[in-house]
């Protein structure tokens, strides 16, 4: 499986690929699945928290859409908040909820958003500080996602010209402002398609923010390579 492996204290080091990472307080392992490594201890004490998990876009989304090759050592800007997603992950598993393999896949979803939005391979990256102008809009769209979202309306909330928040956003995150609208759309949507009593498809497309709902379906596929109905009968079987 992926791994992603985080230093709460102490110093280690990872070797994979003919490299060799220094792994410090406030860095993390991402770890792909089949290639060969090893990491210890470098310190007296290298307490980490970590987690594993895999899925058939995991691949896709950390090469094409976070830009991130192979596996590798990360600063990461919020550490606090990806451990508070390994705990979620942890207390869905060990609860008596239902769905409880769809929760978790959602809070893997967000975890690998977070790393696109808040990790970076260099100490003093801008991203930070981009990221830091766009956390209003990144609210903006979670609180939002159901409406319209004109880029100008989007624009105005960062105090940008529309162009210059596509070439901000793009440089900060990798993917395009409206793929990122669309994957926020299709993770809600996901919760509402396992949701009793089953609603018909146009209905979910219209709460999520999709106006047509073959073009919901469309992108649905796309992103998950599976039709809406396709992913409600695997989870509910």
């Amino acid at each position: 499986m992926y791994q992603w492996i985080q230093c709460i204290k102490g110093e280690g080091e990872l070797l994979t690929e003919g490299r060799t990472y220094r792994v410090k307080e406030g860095m993390a392992m991402l770890l792909f699945k089949g290639v060969p490594h090893e990491y210890y201890a470098v310190s007296p004490s290298w307490i980490v928290d970590w987690i594993v998990f895999d899925g058939h876009q995991v691949e896709p989304f950390l090469k094409r859409t976070a830009g991130i090759p192979t596996s590798g050592v990360f600063y990461v800007s919020k550490p606090d908040m990806f451990l508070s997603k390994i705990q979620s992950a942890l207390d869905i598993l060990q609860s008596e909820i239902t769905l409880k393999s769809i929760q978790c896949s959602s809070v893997i979803y967000s975890l690998l958003t977070d790393i696109v939005q808040y990790t970076s391979v260099n100490a003093n990256n801008s991203a930070s500080n981009l990221n830091f102008k766009l956390k209003p809009l990144f609210h903006y769209i979670e609180q939002n996602f159901n409406k319209p979202l004109a880029l100008e309306d989007l624009a105005e909330i960062t105090g940008m010209t529309p162009q210059h928040l596509c070439t901000v956003f793009k440089k900060s995150t990798n993917i395009r402002i409206f793929q990122y609208i669309h994957s926020v759309r299709i993770k809600k949507s996901k919760e509402l398609l396992l949701q009793p009593p089953p609603m018909q498809i146009k209905e979910i497309a219209a709460l999520v923010g999709f106006e047509d709902a073959n073009y919901f379906c469309s992108v649905f596929k796309k992103l998950e390579q599976i039709s809406p109905n396709q992913f409600r009968k695997i989870h509910h079987n």
